[in-house]
């Protein structure tokens, strides 16, 4: 028989839902885009650069990398040595350099290369 009424002891008002559901998408949103602006390059050795010193590389602004037998060719005619290079977890180039020399201190490379 279903409903019950308000004399029945077991009886219990619904109460009307919420969109829960748009709520805790808005929340998990939320979280996310503030951690991946917070934790982007936290990921860098604090003994090879620290965050200043270290970006992702862009082909946008002509920033290219080329691979070579002896390492990384970069677009400015510095090579990154094969053995010193680092893997990326992002899945990028990074380039950490000394800021006045522009001497390369890291050099990451996305799964992959050789």
């Amino acid at each position: 028989m279903g409903g019950g009424s308000l004399s029945d002891p077991r009886y219990r008002p619904r109460r009307p839902r919420r969109p829960r559901t748009a709520l805790v998408m808005l929340a998990a949103g939320a979280w996310l885009s503030g951690t991946s602006a917070i934790g982007a390059h936290d990921w860098y050795p604090p003994w090879c650069c620290d965050d200043k010193d270290c970006r992702a590389l862009s082909e946008e602004k002509g920033e290219t990398v080329r691979e070579a037998p002896d390492g990384w060719h970069l677009w400015d005619g510095r090579i990154a040595a094969r053995g010193s290079a680092k893997l990326s977890p992002d899945r990028k180039f990074h380039l950490c350099e000394e800021a006045t020399t522009s001497a390369i201190i890291c050099f990451f490379v996305p799964p992959g290369s050789s």
